[in-house]
Protein backbone atom coordinates (compact mmCIF):
# COMPACT_ATOMS: atom_id res chain seq x y z
CA UNK A 1 0.00 0.00 0.00
CA UNK A 2 2.81 2.37 0.90
CA UNK A 3 4.60 1.49 -2.35
CA UNK A 4 1.47 2.27 -4.39
CA UNK A 5 1.02 5.60 -2.63
CA UNK A 6 4.66 6.44 -3.32
CA UNK A 7 4.19 5.68 -7.03
CA UNK A 8 1.04 7.81 -7.18
CA UNK A 9 2.87 10.74 -5.59
CA UNK A 10 5.76 10.38 -8.03
CA UNK A 11 3.39 10.33 -11.01
CA UNK A 12 1.52 13.36 -9.64
CA UNK A 13 4.77 15.27 -9.19
CA UNK A 14 5.76 14.49 -12.79
CA UNK A 15 2.39 15.78 -14.04
CA UNK A 16 2.80 18.94 -11.98
CA UNK A 17 6.26 19.55 -13.42
CA UNK A 18 5.01 18.98 -16.97
CA UNK A 19 1.96 21.23 -16.62
CA UNK A 20 3.91 23.94 -14.83
CA UNK A 21 6.48 23.81 -17.62
CA UNK A 22 3.75 24.10 -20.23
CA UNK A 23 2.15 26.97 -18.31
CA UNK A 24 5.50 28.78 -18.05
CA UNK A 25 6.12 28.22 -21.75
CA UNK A 26 2.66 29.60 -22.61
CA UNK A 27 3.26 32.66 -20.43
CA UNK A 28 6.64 33.23 -22.09
CA UNK A 29 5.07 32.96 -25.52
CA UNK A 30 2.38 35.45 -24.52
CA UNK A 31 5.13 37.87 -23.50
CA UNK A 32 7.04 37.52 -26.79
CA UNK A 33 4.23 37.24 -29.36
CA UNK A 34 2.44 40.40 -30.43
CA UNK A 35 -0.27 41.30 -32.86
CA UNK A 36 -0.09 44.85 -34.21
CA UNK A 37 -2.70 46.04 -31.71
CA UNK A 38 -0.89 44.32 -28.84
CA UNK A 39 2.41 45.84 -29.95
CA UNK A 40 0.82 49.30 -29.97
CA UNK A 41 -0.72 48.72 -26.52
CA UNK A 42 2.64 47.59 -25.19
CA UNK A 43 4.29 50.70 -26.64
CA UNK A 44 1.73 52.96 -24.95
CA UNK A 45 2.84 51.52 -21.63
CA UNK A 46 6.58 51.26 -22.24
CA UNK A 47 7.60 53.69 -24.98
CA UNK A 48 10.08 56.33 -23.81
CA UNK A 49 8.16 59.02 -25.70
CA UNK A 50 4.85 58.22 -23.99
CA UNK A 51 6.51 57.91 -20.60
CA UNK A 52 7.98 61.39 -21.00
CA UNK A 53 4.62 62.94 -21.87
CA UNK A 54 3.02 61.06 -18.97
CA UNK A 55 5.55 62.61 -16.58
CA UNK A 56 4.68 66.04 -17.98
CA UNK A 57 0.99 65.34 -17.38
CA UNK A 58 1.66 64.35 -13.76
CA UNK A 59 3.64 67.56 -13.26
CA UNK A 60 0.76 69.55 -14.74
CA UNK A 61 -1.67 67.99 -12.27
CA UNK A 62 0.63 68.94 -9.41
CA UNK A 63 0.66 72.48 -10.79
CA UNK A 64 -3.08 72.65 -10.11
CA UNK A 65 -2.48 71.95 -6.43
CA UNK A 66 0.34 74.47 -6.47
CA UNK A 67 -2.10 77.10 -7.76
CA UNK A 68 -4.76 76.13 -5.21
CA UNK A 69 -2.29 76.23 -2.34
CA UNK A 70 -1.53 79.92 -2.86
CA UNK A 71 -5.14 80.72 -1.88
CA UNK A 72 -4.98 78.71 1.35
CA UNK A 73 -3.87 80.28 4.66
CA UNK A 74 -0.15 80.95 4.64
CA UNK A 75 1.32 80.32 8.10
CA UNK A 76 4.92 81.05 9.06
CA UNK A 77 6.83 81.09 12.33
CA UNK A 78 9.80 83.30 13.15
CA UNK A 79 12.22 83.45 16.03
CA UNK A 80 15.29 85.55 16.72
CA UNK A 81 17.96 85.85 19.37
CA UNK A 82 20.36 88.80 19.50
CA UNK A 83 23.11 90.33 21.61
CA UNK A 84 23.56 94.09 21.66
CA UNK A 85 27.32 94.61 21.51
CA UNK A 86 26.84 98.35 22.02
CA UNK A 87 23.47 99.45 23.28
CA UNK A 88 22.20 102.57 21.55
CA UNK A 89 22.68 105.80 23.54
CA UNK A 90 20.05 108.52 23.79
CA UNK A 91 20.65 112.06 25.10
CA UNK A 92 18.13 113.38 27.61
CA UNK A 93 18.01 116.86 29.20
CA UNK A 94 20.25 116.93 32.28
CA UNK A 95 17.56 118.65 34.40
CA UNK A 96 15.62 115.36 34.34
CA UNK A 97 18.33 113.98 36.55
CA UNK A 98 18.97 117.16 38.64
CA UNK A 99 21.61 118.64 36.35
CA UNK A 100 22.04 122.03 34.76
CA UNK A 101 19.70 123.34 32.12
CA UNK A 102 21.04 123.19 28.59
CA UNK A 103 23.11 120.11 29.30
CA UNK A 104 22.35 116.50 28.27
CA UNK A 105 22.90 113.23 30.00
CA UNK A 106 23.68 110.05 27.89
CA UNK A 107 21.26 107.23 28.71
CA UNK A 108 21.20 103.62 27.38
CA UNK A 109 17.79 102.08 26.79
CA UNK A 110 17.70 98.32 26.44
CA UNK A 111 19.46 95.24 27.66
CA UNK A 112 22.27 93.12 26.33
CA UNK A 113 20.26 90.08 25.19
CA UNK A 114 16.83 89.96 23.54
CA UNK A 115 14.69 87.33 21.84
CA UNK A 116 11.29 87.05 20.24
CA UNK A 117 9.03 84.41 18.64
CA UNK A 118 6.10 85.17 16.32
CA UNK A 119 3.52 83.39 14.20
CA UNK A 120 2.17 85.10 11.07
CA UNK A 121 -1.01 84.09 9.23
CA UNK A 122 -2.01 85.57 5.86
CA UNK A 123 -5.19 84.77 3.96
CA UNK A 124 -6.27 86.02 0.55
CA UNK A 125 -9.82 87.31 0.47
CA UNK A 126 -9.97 88.60 -3.08
CA UNK A 127 -7.32 88.34 -5.78
CA UNK A 128 -8.32 88.38 -9.44
CA UNK A 129 -5.03 86.82 -10.54
CA UNK A 130 -5.61 83.89 -8.18
CA UNK A 131 -9.05 83.16 -9.64
CA UNK A 132 -7.68 83.28 -13.18
CA UNK A 133 -4.67 81.21 -12.14
CA UNK A 134 -6.87 78.34 -11.00
CA UNK A 135 -8.53 78.21 -14.40
CA UNK A 136 -5.16 78.47 -16.14
CA UNK A 137 -3.78 75.52 -14.16
CA UNK A 138 -6.69 73.33 -15.27
CA UNK A 139 -6.23 74.39 -18.89
CA UNK A 140 -2.54 73.54 -18.54
CA UNK A 141 -3.53 70.03 -17.47
CA UNK A 142 -5.83 69.78 -20.47
CA UNK A 143 -3.03 70.89 -22.79
CA UNK A 144 -0.63 68.36 -21.24
CA UNK A 145 -3.25 65.64 -21.74
CA UNK A 146 -3.63 66.67 -25.38
CA UNK A 147 0.12 66.50 -25.87
CA UNK A 148 0.18 63.04 -24.31
CA UNK A 149 -2.63 61.93 -26.65
CA UNK A 150 -0.63 63.32 -29.55
CA UNK A 151 2.49 61.42 -28.49
CA UNK A 152 0.46 58.21 -28.19
CA UNK A 153 -0.82 58.65 -31.74
CA UNK A 154 2.73 59.23 -33.00
CA UNK A 155 3.92 56.12 -31.17
CA UNK A 156 1.10 53.98 -32.61
CA UNK A 157 1.98 55.31 -36.05
CA UNK A 158 5.67 54.47 -35.57
CA UNK A 159 4.90 50.99 -34.22
CA UNK A 160 2.59 50.22 -37.16
CA UNK A 161 5.25 51.24 -39.67
CA UNK A 162 7.94 49.25 -37.84
CA UNK A 163 5.63 46.23 -37.63
CA UNK A 164 4.92 46.40 -41.37
CA UNK A 165 8.64 46.72 -42.12
CA UNK A 166 9.28 43.40 -40.37
CA UNK A 167 6.52 41.66 -42.32
CA UNK A 168 7.72 43.14 -45.61
CA UNK A 169 11.33 42.17 -44.88
CA UNK A 170 10.26 38.59 -44.16
CA UNK A 171 8.16 38.42 -47.31
CA UNK A 172 11.11 39.68 -49.31
CA UNK A 173 13.41 37.12 -47.69
CA UNK A 174 10.98 34.32 -48.44
CA UNK A 175 10.85 35.10 -52.17
CA UNK A 176 14.63 35.55 -52.49
CA UNK A 177 15.20 32.30 -50.61
CA UNK A 178 12.86 30.43 -52.97
CA UNK A 179 14.59 31.96 -55.98
CA UNK A 180 18.01 31.05 -54.58
CA UNK A 181 16.95 27.42 -54.24
CA UNK A 182 15.84 27.42 -57.89
CA UNK A 183 19.10 29.04 -59.00
CA UNK A 184 21.17 26.51 -57.05
CA UNK A 185 19.30 23.67 -58.73
CA UNK A 186 19.75 25.31 -62.13
CA UNK A 187 23.47 25.76 -61.50
CA UNK A 188 23.88 22.16 -60.43
CA UNK A 189 22.09 20.89 -63.53
CA UNK A 190 23.91 23.29 -65.87
CA UNK A 191 27.29 22.23 -64.48
CA UNK A 192 26.36 18.57 -64.92
CA UNK A 193 25.34 19.20 -68.54
CA UNK A 194 28.62 21.05 -69.13
CA UNK A 195 30.69 18.20 -67.72
CA UNK A 196 28.88 15.86 -70.11
CA UNK A 197 29.39 18.17 -73.07
CA UNK A 198 25.85 19.44 -73.44
CA UNK A 199 26.46 23.02 -72.18
CA UNK A 200 29.03 25.69 -72.69
CA UNK A 201 31.23 27.03 -69.90
CA UNK A 202 29.63 30.43 -70.50
CA UNK A 203 26.29 29.03 -69.33
CA UNK A 204 27.85 27.71 -66.14
CA UNK A 205 29.51 31.06 -65.39
CA UNK A 206 26.34 33.01 -66.19
CA UNK A 207 24.25 30.91 -63.81
CA UNK A 208 27.00 31.19 -61.19
CA UNK A 209 26.71 34.99 -61.43
CA UNK A 210 22.96 34.65 -60.89
CA UNK A 211 23.64 32.44 -57.88
CA UNK A 212 26.06 34.90 -56.28
CA UNK A 213 23.67 37.76 -56.89
CA UNK A 214 20.87 35.82 -55.17
CA UNK A 215 23.16 34.92 -52.25
CA UNK A 216 24.01 38.58 -51.72
CA UNK A 217 20.36 39.54 -51.91
CA UNK A 218 19.51 36.85 -49.35
CA UNK A 219 22.19 38.12 -46.96
CA UNK A 220 20.91 41.68 -47.34
CA UNK A 221 17.31 40.63 -46.77
CA UNK A 222 18.28 38.64 -43.68
CA UNK A 223 20.00 41.66 -42.16
CA UNK A 224 16.99 43.78 -43.12
CA UNK A 225 14.78 41.49 -41.01
CA UNK A 226 17.16 41.84 -38.06
CA UNK A 227 17.27 45.63 -38.38
CA UNK A 228 13.49 45.86 -38.74
CA UNK A 229 13.00 43.79 -35.58
CA UNK A 230 15.46 45.96 -33.64
CA UNK A 231 13.61 49.08 -34.77
CA UNK A 232 10.26 47.58 -33.80
CA UNK A 233 11.49 46.61 -30.33
CA UNK A 234 13.03 50.04 -29.78
CA UNK A 235 9.83 51.80 -30.88
CA UNK A 236 7.78 49.61 -28.54
CA UNK A 237 10.11 50.16 -25.59
CA UNK A 238 10.85 46.43 -25.66
CA UNK A 239 14.19 44.99 -24.56
CA UNK A 240 16.46 44.93 -27.63
CA UNK A 241 18.16 41.68 -26.60
CA UNK A 242 14.90 39.79 -25.99
CA UNK A 243 13.22 37.68 -28.65
CA UNK A 244 9.97 38.85 -30.18
CA UNK A 245 7.45 37.18 -32.50
CA UNK A 246 4.72 38.69 -34.66
CA UNK A 247 1.26 37.13 -34.69
CA UNK A 248 -0.02 38.88 -37.82
CA UNK A 249 1.02 38.28 -41.41
CA UNK A 250 0.72 40.52 -44.46
CA UNK A 251 -2.59 39.03 -45.58
CA UNK A 252 -4.15 40.10 -42.26
CA UNK A 253 -3.76 43.72 -43.33
CA UNK A 254 -3.72 43.58 -47.12
CA UNK A 255 -6.95 41.62 -47.71
CA UNK A 256 -9.25 44.10 -45.85
CA UNK A 257 -7.54 47.01 -47.62
CA UNK A 258 -8.19 45.56 -51.05
CA UNK A 259 -11.93 45.16 -50.47
CA UNK A 260 -12.61 48.25 -48.34
CA UNK A 261 -13.20 51.79 -49.57
CA UNK A 262 -11.68 54.80 -47.79
CA UNK A 263 -14.23 57.44 -46.83
CA UNK A 264 -12.84 60.92 -46.21
CA UNK A 265 -16.26 62.21 -45.08
CA UNK A 266 -15.73 60.65 -41.64
CA UNK A 267 -13.45 63.48 -40.49
CA UNK A 268 -14.54 65.09 -37.21
CA UNK A 269 -12.30 68.15 -37.03
CA UNK A 270 -13.23 69.20 -33.49
CA UNK A 271 -12.17 65.81 -32.10
CA UNK A 272 -8.93 65.65 -34.06
CA UNK A 273 -5.94 65.88 -31.72
CA UNK A 274 -4.24 68.71 -33.67
CA UNK A 275 -7.41 70.81 -33.53
CA UNK A 276 -7.86 70.07 -29.81
CA UNK A 277 -4.32 71.20 -29.06
CA UNK A 278 -4.66 74.56 -30.81
CA UNK A 279 -8.13 75.05 -29.31
CA UNK A 280 -6.68 74.50 -25.82
CA UNK A 281 -3.86 76.94 -26.60
CA UNK A 282 -6.52 79.50 -27.51
CA UNK A 283 -8.23 78.97 -24.15
CA UNK A 284 -4.91 79.36 -22.36
CA UNK A 285 -4.19 82.60 -24.21
CA UNK A 286 -7.61 83.97 -23.24
CA UNK A 287 -6.77 83.28 -19.59
CA UNK A 288 -3.43 85.07 -19.98
CA UNK A 289 -5.32 88.17 -21.15
CA UNK A 290 -7.74 87.89 -18.22
CA UNK A 291 -4.81 87.56 -15.83
CA UNK A 292 -3.27 90.79 -17.11
CA UNK A 293 -6.65 92.52 -16.87
CA UNK A 294 -7.06 91.23 -13.32
CA UNK A 295 -4.04 93.35 -12.41
CA UNK A 296 -6.33 96.40 -12.46
CA UNK A 297 -8.47 94.94 -9.67
CA UNK A 298 -7.75 95.56 -5.99
CA UNK A 299 -6.36 92.80 -3.79
CA UNK A 300 -7.74 92.21 -0.32
CA UNK A 301 -6.11 89.99 2.27
CA UNK A 302 -6.37 89.41 6.00
CA UNK A 303 -3.46 88.97 8.36
CA UNK A 304 -2.88 87.92 11.94
CA UNK A 305 0.30 88.16 13.95
CA UNK A 306 0.99 86.77 17.40
CA UNK A 307 4.23 86.62 19.35
CA UNK A 308 6.21 87.12 22.53
CA UNK A 309 9.49 88.86 23.30
CA UNK A 310 11.77 89.55 26.19
CA UNK A 311 15.18 91.01 26.98
CA UNK A 312 17.72 90.57 29.78
CA UNK A 313 21.37 90.98 30.66
CA UNK A 314 21.71 87.20 31.12
CA UNK A 315 23.01 85.34 28.08
CA UNK A 316 20.73 82.30 28.56
CA UNK A 317 17.49 84.16 28.06
CA UNK A 318 15.36 81.01 28.10
CA UNK A 319 16.50 80.00 31.58
CA UNK A 320 16.19 83.43 33.10
CA UNK A 321 13.18 84.41 35.14
CA UNK A 322 12.44 87.55 33.16
CA UNK A 323 8.83 87.88 31.96
CA UNK A 324 7.79 87.43 28.31
CA UNK A 325 5.55 90.09 26.80
CA UNK A 326 2.82 89.28 24.32
CA UNK A 327 2.22 91.10 21.07
CA UNK A 328 -0.60 90.44 18.60
CA UNK A 329 -2.31 92.20 15.73
CA UNK A 330 -5.11 91.41 13.28
CA UNK A 331 -6.23 93.38 10.27
CA UNK A 332 -7.06 93.72 6.60
CA UNK A 333 -4.78 94.85 3.82
CA UNK A 334 -6.05 96.51 0.65
CA UNK A 335 -3.87 97.08 -2.39
CA UNK A 336 -5.36 99.25 -5.15
CA UNK A 337 -3.27 99.72 -8.32
CA UNK A 338 -3.69 103.30 -9.51
CA UNK A 339 -1.08 104.01 -12.15
CA UNK A 340 1.59 101.68 -13.57
CA UNK A 341 2.93 103.85 -16.35
CA UNK A 342 0.82 102.11 -19.01
CA UNK A 343 2.92 98.99 -18.53
CA UNK A 344 -0.03 96.68 -17.95
CA UNK A 345 -2.04 98.16 -20.79
CA UNK A 346 0.86 97.44 -23.14
CA UNK A 347 1.01 93.84 -21.93
CA UNK A 348 -2.72 93.36 -22.50
CA UNK A 349 -2.41 94.64 -26.05
CA UNK A 350 0.49 92.27 -26.70
CA UNK A 351 -1.45 89.28 -25.40
CA UNK A 352 -4.49 90.22 -27.48
CA UNK A 353 -2.29 90.24 -30.56
CA UNK A 354 -1.03 86.79 -29.57
CA UNK A 355 -4.66 85.68 -29.19
CA UNK A 356 -5.46 86.75 -32.74
CA UNK A 357 -2.33 84.96 -33.91
CA UNK A 358 -3.53 81.68 -32.32
CA UNK A 359 -6.96 82.25 -33.85
CA UNK A 360 -5.27 82.32 -37.24
CA UNK A 361 -3.36 79.17 -36.30
CA UNK A 362 -6.65 77.49 -35.42
CA UNK A 363 -8.12 78.34 -38.80
CA UNK A 364 -4.90 77.23 -40.49
CA UNK A 365 -5.09 73.94 -38.57
CA UNK A 366 -8.62 73.35 -39.86
CA UNK A 367 -7.47 73.93 -43.43
CA UNK A 368 -4.34 71.84 -42.88
CA UNK A 369 -6.39 68.90 -41.59
CA UNK A 370 -8.64 69.07 -44.63
CA UNK A 371 -5.58 69.26 -46.87
CA UNK A 372 -3.83 66.33 -45.16
CA UNK A 373 -6.99 64.23 -45.37
CA UNK A 374 -7.45 64.91 -49.09
CA UNK A 375 -3.81 64.18 -49.87
CA UNK A 376 -3.71 61.03 -47.74
CA UNK A 377 -6.97 59.83 -49.31
CA UNK A 378 -5.57 60.34 -52.81
CA UNK A 379 -2.33 58.65 -51.78
CA UNK A 380 -4.24 55.66 -50.44
CA UNK A 381 -6.31 55.32 -53.61
CA UNK A 382 -3.14 55.60 -55.70
CA UNK A 383 -1.33 53.10 -53.47
CA UNK A 384 -4.16 50.60 -54.00
CA UNK A 385 -3.95 50.97 -57.76
CA UNK A 386 -0.18 50.62 -57.74
CA UNK A 387 -0.41 47.55 -55.53
CA UNK A 388 -2.88 45.82 -57.85
CA UNK A 389 -0.76 46.67 -60.90
CA UNK A 390 2.48 45.55 -59.27
CA UNK A 391 0.85 42.36 -58.01
CA UNK A 392 -0.33 41.58 -61.52
CA UNK A 393 3.07 42.53 -62.91
CA UNK A 394 4.76 40.19 -60.44
CA UNK A 395 2.52 37.32 -61.49
CA UNK A 396 3.34 37.95 -65.17
CA UNK A 397 7.08 38.32 -64.49
CA UNK A 398 7.07 35.07 -62.51
CA UNK A 399 5.34 33.20 -65.35
CA UNK A 400 7.85 34.58 -67.85
CA UNK A 401 10.73 33.57 -65.58
CA UNK A 402 9.37 30.05 -65.08
CA UNK A 403 8.83 29.55 -68.83
CA UNK A 404 12.30 30.91 -69.62
CA UNK A 405 13.77 28.56 -67.02
CA UNK A 406 12.05 25.61 -68.70
CA UNK A 407 13.34 26.75 -72.10
CA UNK A 408 16.85 27.13 -70.68
CA UNK A 409 16.78 23.63 -69.23
CA UNK A 410 15.62 22.35 -72.62
CA UNK A 411 18.43 24.19 -74.37
CA UNK A 412 16.13 26.54 -76.25
CA UNK A 413 16.97 29.73 -74.32
CA UNK A 414 20.41 31.13 -73.53
CA UNK A 415 21.86 31.75 -70.07
CA UNK A 416 21.98 35.47 -70.83
CA UNK A 417 18.25 35.50 -71.54
CA UNK A 418 17.64 33.61 -68.30
CA UNK A 419 19.75 36.09 -66.32
CA UNK A 420 17.90 39.07 -67.80
CA UNK A 421 14.50 37.50 -67.18
CA UNK A 422 15.45 36.62 -63.60
CA UNK A 423 16.53 40.20 -62.99
CA UNK A 424 13.23 41.36 -64.47
CA UNK A 425 11.37 39.03 -62.12
CA UNK A 426 13.32 40.25 -59.09
CA UNK A 427 12.72 43.88 -60.08
CA UNK A 428 9.00 43.14 -60.33
CA UNK A 429 9.18 41.52 -56.92
CA UNK A 430 10.93 44.61 -55.49
CA UNK A 431 8.24 46.86 -57.00
CA UNK A 432 5.55 44.64 -55.46
CA UNK A 433 7.26 44.75 -52.04
CA UNK A 434 7.56 48.54 -52.19
CA UNK A 435 3.95 49.02 -53.28
CA UNK A 436 2.79 46.68 -50.48
CA UNK A 437 4.66 48.71 -47.88
CA UNK A 438 3.42 51.94 -49.44
CA UNK A 439 -0.17 50.67 -49.31
CA UNK A 440 0.11 49.78 -45.61
CA UNK A 441 1.77 53.07 -44.69
CA UNK A 442 -0.77 55.02 -46.76
CA UNK A 443 -3.57 53.42 -44.76
CA UNK A 444 -1.88 54.43 -41.50
CA UNK A 445 -1.40 57.99 -42.81
CA UNK A 446 -5.06 58.15 -43.85
CA UNK A 447 -6.28 56.93 -40.43
CA UNK A 448 -3.97 59.45 -38.77
CA UNK A 449 -5.31 62.29 -40.93
CA UNK A 450 -8.81 61.11 -40.15
CA UNK A 451 -8.05 61.24 -36.42
CA UNK A 452 -8.81 57.54 -35.94
CA UNK A 453 -5.36 56.08 -35.35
Amino acid sequence: MKGQMKNILQIASVFLLVFSGLSLKAQTEDLTKFSLQEAQSYALENSFTVKGSDYDLKVAKKKVWEAISTGLPQVSANADYSKNLDIAVSLLPAEFFGGNAGEYTPVKFGQTYSTSATIDVDQKIFDGSYIVGLGAAKVFVQLSQNIKDKSEIEVKDAVAQAYYNVLIARENYKTIEENLAITKKTHFETKAYYENGFREELDVDQVMLMLKRSENQLSDSKRAISNALIMLKFTMGYEIEQEIELKNDLETFITPLRISKANSADLDIENHIDYRIVDTQLKAQKLIIRNEQAGYLPNISAFFNYGKNTSTDVSNVYKSSVPWYKLSVIGLKLNVPIFTGFNRRSKIKQEKINYRKIEDQKYNTEQSLQKDLSISHNSLVNAKENYENDLKGLEIAKRIYERTLVKFNEGVSSSTDLSNIEEQYLNSHTAYINSTLNLLNSKVAFDKALGKL
